[in-house]
């Protein structure tokens, strides 16, 4: 975390490690030449983010339809044990 309380993102890391001039030039109010790509993964990642909380979201539902499922079969169960 910066001193400002803002995260440093992969990008400013990755921009750092190539070429610390770039990175010091872009922090300096430079336009990058590499704007639109980095835009193009800023959404390729949000995406992907929407697309893993769907994914834990559907595992959480299943998990709980099982759970359901076992326990209406041990009801089941318990209920042919006794009126035999």
């Amino acid at each position: 975390m910066r001193r400002d309380g803002r995260f440093i993102t992969a990008s400013e890391i990755g921009t750092w490690c190539y070429c610390k001039k770039a990175w010091h030039l872009s922090h300096s109010g430079y336009p990058c030449s590499l704007t639109e790509e980095r835009a193009a993964g800023n959404r390729y990642h949000k995406a992907h983010n929407r697309h893993l909380r769907a994914a834990h979201l559907q595992q959480a539902v299943a998990s709980m339809v099982m759970l359901v499922c076992v326990l209406i079969l041990l009801m089941l169960g318990i209920s042919r044990l006794w009126t035999q």
